[in-house]
């Protein structure tokens, strides 16, 4: 089980007003809101590099033309199956 270590951070005060809004108006606590902001801003964080790293294999190792034109054949034939009504 993870363990709760409490932390003091310096925020500035208008930052802290809106925080106060906002936790007014979902509910929540502080501390909850401040973990959902930084859990979000993590998981933004990951996305963004798991992409760099993806731009930057492709960059480095692009498809080829034959991977593309089998690529959209096989996009062709999927969509082709679909009921499209």
């Amino acid at each position: 089980m993870n363990r709760v270590t409490r932390i003091a951070i310096s925020l500035e005060r208008d930052l802290l007003k809106e925080i106060e809004r906002l936790r007014e108006a979902t509910g929540e606590s502080r501390s909850a809101l401040v973990r959902r902001a930084v859990l979000s801003l993590l998981r933004q964080s990951r996305l963004e590099e798991r992409t760099r790293c993806y731009l930057e294999g492709y960059t480095r190792v692009p498809e080829t033309e034959a991977e593309v034109r089998a690529a959209e054949a096989s996009a062709v034939r999927l969509l082709a199956r679909e009921p499209w009504e």
